[in-house]
């Protein structure tokens, strides 16, 4: 008898005519292609999935899905209810999860599929807006695809869709305006990045050579504003207000007239008043808003801002995720960022968020990994954004998607629901994309990857994505090379504060050498689950949290041995100083090797794209700085390292020939003279000034997971070993 209805390949999708709205005509595409995928070809059916015009009698986005043995009848209040009741059947009917795409979802095919007759209704969200800013998307521009690379772009908005996102800042500059059509035409309102008020074209890009300056040229600036809302008005937009300079940067940096803050705010609260004057002038009830982010949130709270009466105010957290003003530059005043009864009568209306799950800051941002915060943390700060009733806009900075999808489940679990059992979500996290055998297990190593990361700082949130073993060697390297390793280098002071030049690589260092064995017990634990993982589950589990912790393990020592270098440079050992530099660079090469292992199947040239962190870019720099070295301590012939520490001792006192061979390249030298100091152990690593040494080594592994290994050997003494 039968008791429900059967979903099946030959299973109709009726819309009920040609004039089908777009957003539902790309959400039936994609539950047919889910259809082919997962159910097996069958003879024609007699039963229907009915999607008629949409019920005036709903509320925008809602549906309600009716299943009866012949049919599934769609009702729906909006184009975009109708797209979220379609994935609600791919994702609860099919069981295609939400990530499918980014977390390399294994199907299993059906001949057919039961759904009990019934009725599921469309829940409430927590938050009225919801979406992702597509930002520093680097990766996803430099991937292997289309010319256009849309297919990809269709598949970050269908997944932002799926976790029941209705909003996005469809990519970055030029990519905004290149994929907001595409994003408009799946469903999703538009708005705009914090530097590009109202979606418009950078002043520089369209008047190259003209002063970016409001009070110079605010008739230029106020053609590009309506110029963007009259190529908009098609769309469903929340206008983003406001002003910022030629960069994600404050305007008065370049221009000098603006030296007070009462000047500032002067000015941005004119262009907020012409801005919101000329989208009234095009369109009916606008929903505007304005980000109060870096240096606005202070000008605001210190009362210099005037808004026009109704617009979202949107508040940021630092890129760490604390709801607090973030660092710039070596500032870092820490203004708190969600409202409060005590604020200004401008805070009065709707309030929404702005928060990172991807920041680049090029100082100890995440850009490659998720993020070094726990999830509890990020948890509870989100909490009190909707405790502070910030519930009318979340936008969440996504990145290029695949290092983030932990966190941005997170964060799509609360704007929904609005609440979260943060260790019940993880299994179920950990189950749904590694299977449940495991599922336990693997959500605790989620859980432990947090505590893994690198504190740098006094506060909770000061901990270091991959970039703080990228940014601040170069930084240093580059100083170092051009001959002033002694005073301090200014960037530097968020992380050292005000010391020179050698107490900074020394904290670096003390940095370094507290995170590395943290990021080797991490590896422990992942070899001890992986035997128990099929091969599907395992890919994936290399290819997130055993990728990312290599980038953390690889970059802690490259950067140790970096700073370890400098140590011993300063000591007058450059034969030494040139070893741990040749070493750092070979992890450095790791993390490189590690992200190209990373690049198979469909995610070929994924990661080319790595420019923010750019990983390669320190192993090149390392590469320079080994060269600069070994110029200084072996040139000028370039033998003399070899005859003093590798050469018989007869060999060092008769020269009767100045050289018998080609000089030693420098990965050859550095090999030899390692060698002779631990034989089998090739570019030993100075990892504390105890002298513990690590093998870098990628020979040894467990999968992808490499097993780093201790071989107890110390450093005391290393050039006095080569000479003897």
């Amino acid at each position: 008898m039968k008791t429900g209805f059967t979903l099946s390949s030959a299973t109709l999708v009726q819309t009920g005519g040609e004039n089908i709205e777009r957003p539902i005509a790309h959400a039936v595409s994609i539950l047919k292609r889910d259809m082919e995928k997962i159910l097996r070809p069958r003879a024609a059916g007699e039963n229907t999935i009915r999607i008629p015009a949409p019920d005036t009698s709903l509320p925008a986005e809602s549906w309600i899905i009716e299943v009866t043995p012949g049919e599934i009848h769609i009702r729906y209040g909006d184009s975009l209810g109708c797209v979220y009741a379609l994935l609600f059947i791919s994702g609860n009917f099919l069981g295609v999860t939400p990530f499918w795409f980014w977390n390399d979802q294994r199907f299993v095919t059906h001949d057919a599929i039961n759904i009990p007759v019934g009725v599921w209704r469309s829940p409430p969200h927590a938050v009225r807006f919801r979406g992702w800013f597509v930002n520093d998307e680097v990766l996803i521009e430099n991937w292997r695809g289309e010319p256009e690379h849309t297919e990809h772009w269709a598949l970050i908005f269908e997944t932002l869709l799926r976790c029941g996102g209705n909003m996005t800042i469809p990519g970055t500059d030029c990519n905004s305006r290149k994929y907001r059509g595409l994003a408009a035409d799946m469903g999703l309102w538009i708005t705009h990045h914090h530097a590009e008020p109202l979606g418009a074209e950078m002043f520089l890009r369209a008047y190259p050579g003209k002063t970016p300056s409001f009070t110079v040229n605010y008739r230029l600036f106020e053609q590009l504003w309506e110029q963007a809302v009259l190529e908009q008005q098609k769309y469903r937009v929340l206008w983003n207000l406001g002003f910022r300079g030629q960069g994600d940067r404050p305007f008065w940096e370049d221009d000098p007239a603006c030296a007070s803050a009462s000047r500032r705010g002067e000015i941005i609260s004119e262009v907020i008043l012409r801005q919101y004057e000329i989208v009234r002038r095009y369109v009916d009830n606008p929903v505007c808003c304005i980000n109060l982010y870096g240096e606005i949130t202070g000008l605001y709270r210190e009362g210099y801002l005037r808004l026009p009466p109704g617009i979202i105010k949107i508040w940021a957290d630092n890129g760490y995720g604390r709801m607090v003003s973030r660092r710039q530059h070596n500032s870092n005043p820490r203004v708190p960022s969600l409202p409060s009864p005590e604020d200004s009568p401008n805070n009065r209306g709707p309030h929404g968020i702005y928060y990172h799950c991807s920041f680049h800051d090029l100082q100890a941002s995440n850009h490659l990994t998720m993020s070094p915060n726990p999830a509890e943390f990020l948890a509870a700060e989100l909490g009190k954004a909707l405790d502070a009733r910030a519930d009318e806009y979340w936008i969440i900075n996504c990145g290029s998607v695949k290092p983030h999808v932990h966190t941005l489940d997170l964060a799509g679990e609360l704007w929904r629901a609005g609440n979260i059992d943060v260790d019940t979500w993880r299994v179920r996290y950990a189950a749904a994309y590694f299977g449940k055998n495991q599922a336990e297990r693997i959500a605790a190593l989620f859980r432990d990857y947090a505590a893994c990361t690198a504190p740098y700082g006094p506060n909770e949130d000061d901990r270091a994505g991959e970039q703080l073993w990228h940014h601040p060697v170069r930084e240093l390297l580059c100083r170092w090379i051009a001959g002033d390793a002694k005073t301090c280098v200014e960037t530097l002071i968020w992380l050292t504060g005000e010391v020179d030049f050698p107490e900074q690589a020394a904290i670096l260092e003390k940095i370094c050498l507290a995170a590395i064995p943290r990021w080797k017990n991490f590896y422990e634990q992942c070899a001890a689950i992986a035997p128990a993982l099929d091969a599907d589950s395992l890919r994936l589990f290399n290819d997130t949290l055993v990728l990312q912790a290599r980038l953390h393990l690889n970059g802690a020592a490259g950067a140790a041995a970096f700073c370890a270098s400098f140590r011993a440079y300063a000591a007058r050992s450059p034969a030494q100083s040139f070893c741990l530099a040749e070493q750092s660079r070979a992890w450095y090469e790791a993390s490189f090797r590690a992200l190209m292992e990373a690049e198979h199947d469909h995610w070929d040239g994924y990661y080319r794209g790595d420019c923010l962190t750019d990983i390669r870019l320190t192993a090149s720099s390392l590469n320079a700085l080994v060269s600069y070295i070994r110029v200084a301590g072996d040139g000028p012939d370039f033998h003399t390292w070899e005859k003093e520490f590798l050469a018989p001792r007869p060999e060092r006192d008769i020269m009767l020939l100045s050289s018998k061979q080609r000089a030693l390249t420098n990965d050859e030298l550095a090999a030899r003279l390692s060698a002779k100091t631990a034989t089998g152990n090739s570019l030993p690593l100075v990892t504390a000034q105890t002298g513990v040494l690590v093998n870098p080594s990628l020979s040894k592994q467990f999968g992808k997971c490499p097993r780093v290994e201790d071989p107890e050997k110390t450093s005391k003494g290393l050039e006095k070993s080569w000479k003897n």
